[in-house]
């Protein structure tokens, strides 16, 4: 019999060489710098992201739910984005007669590279809390709905070589018990 021989590794590397012909890592990573001035240069646009720390938090064994006031927070990271705010939504309480109307804020969208929250150590996470400054005394709140993880489509890589960024969906914390900075 053959002597076998198995790869028992525990991490398989394979490079990424589908578009080496016309793109590399150099070109990968030059892109990725042009992309960072642009943003922390020319943008400017910035989030607090306030990450919850799971580890400490008291959290429902069963259910997974908890009381917002036994959340425990990581340090606040700022983040460099682009980011849109969607316009406000008139709501009512009764939708007959259109009685108790109230403004809701819209939703928060943003794209973060990826290389930035590796090197500040931050992981964006469903649950976790993004504060925007409105004004010089007013910061609004939002929850995070969609962390961007599965972001290895054609949209979020650079010309398919492999995933760049992510786009993070939030949605506004209208409550102030719910989180309050």
């Amino acid at each position: 019999m053959a002597n076998l021989q198995f790869n028992t590794k525990p991490i398989r590397k394979n490079p990424i060489n589908r578009n080496n012909l016309f793109y590399s890592e150099e070109s990968y990573q030059f892109e990725m710098e042009l992309g960072r001035d642009y943003l922390e240069q020319d943008v400017n646009q910035t989030v607090i992201l306030y990450q919850v720390d799971l580890t400490k938090t008291n959290i429902d064994t069963i259910y997974g739910e908890y009381k917002p006031e036994q959340l425990v927070f990581k340090t606040p990271v700022e983040l460099h984005v682009l980011y849109e705010i969607d316009p406000s939504e008139l709501r009512s309480y009764d939708k007959s007669k259109n009685l108790g109307t109230y403004i809701k804020d819209g939703k928060l969208k943003f794209g973060v590279y990826q290389f930035s929250l590796d090197e500040l150590g931050a992981e964006i996470k469903n649950g976790d809390f993004i504060g925007i400054m409105v004004d010089e005394t007013t910061m609004r709140y939002f929850v995070v709905t969609n962390d961007g993880r599965n972001n290895f489509d054609n949209a979020h890589s650079m010309y398919g070589y492999k995933p760049a960024w992510r786009s993070v969906e939030c949605a506004p914390v209208s409550d102030k018990g719910e989180f309050n900075g």
